[in-house]
This record gives structure tokens, sequence and C-alpha cells, in this order.
């Protein structure tokens, strides 16, 4: 939770303030996750955050909602590319990969769980960049693949 609510911070994802009059905070959560090695021990525990995207309000939270979708076909022809031209391939995991995306909307997010300071009820966040869960992040984008010459 630390390494995420880090990232976040230091991405300049949100500043708190006090909730505005008339202005609605969407909700937000933890999701955690063991992952494993192929032999079954443990190789790390993974701590995600992310809004809670059912508490938003078309109109008031998002105009349109985005969601990439990448056919097989797709991922054959790339692998069929680089293999027939002899590239090398590297498949690489971009952590907080679309917290650099700027948000459009203004959207106020309730702090986070475990939030130095998240025992204040009247303090949110304003989100400037997207995070996980919002109706306009891409939702399951966080690996890329790169082809290099």
């Amino acid at each position: 939770m630390t390494e995420e609510l880090s990232a976040l911070v230091d991405n300049k994802t949100w500043s708190i303030m006090p909730l505005l009059e008339g202005k609605h905070a969407v909700g937000c959560r933890w999701i955690f996750k063991t992952k494993f090695n192929s032999d079954g021990t443990i190789e790390r525990y993974k701590a995600r955050f992310l809004a809670q995207r059912v508490s938003q309000k078309f109109g008031i939270d998002y105009k349109e909602s985005f969601t990439p979708v990448v056919k097989m076909t797709i991922i054959r022809v790339l692998l069929s590319v680089v293999i027939n031209q002899g590239w090398s391939l590297y498949q690489m995991d971009v952590r907080n990969a679309f917290l650099h995306g700027e948000l459009e909307e203004e959207v106020f997010m309730k702090l986070p769980p475990g939030h130095p300071q998240s025992h204040s009820s009247n303090l949110i966040c304003k989100l400037h960049k997207s995070i996980y869960g919002l109706k306009q992040s891409p939702q399951a984008w966080h690996a890329k693949l790169s082809v290099a010459l």
C-alpha cells in the first residue's frame, strides 16, 4: 500500500482539499493480490488502489468512457512481423502506466483508506490524473510490448 500511495503522490495524481459545496466525491478501495512463482512460492504481495467506477455519474464525473480492446489476430500479426523481420521482442511491465493521463473532467474522490489524513471526513482528493477504476481509464492495459530493431 505504501508503494502504491507513494507512486500516486510522486506522480502528482491528486491534490487534497475540502469538498466543495455541491460537488460529488466518488468512492475508492484497495485490491490485494498475492503473486506466486511457478513453484508455488510467494513472489510478492501486490496492492492496487482504484476508484469505484459505479459511483461515477455521467455528465458530472465523466463525459465518455474509454476501453481499448485488442484482438488476438493483431497479436499474432505483430508476432509474425517480428519473427519474419528478425527483430527482437521485449516485454515489460509498466507500473502505474496510465497515471500519466491527464483528466479533462473535474473528478473528486474520497481519501484512500490508510492515507495519513483519511481520518478527516471533510477532505477529499481532486484528481489531476487518471487512476485505475475510473470510467475514463483504460481498464487492463498495464503491460506494453515494444519491438526493437
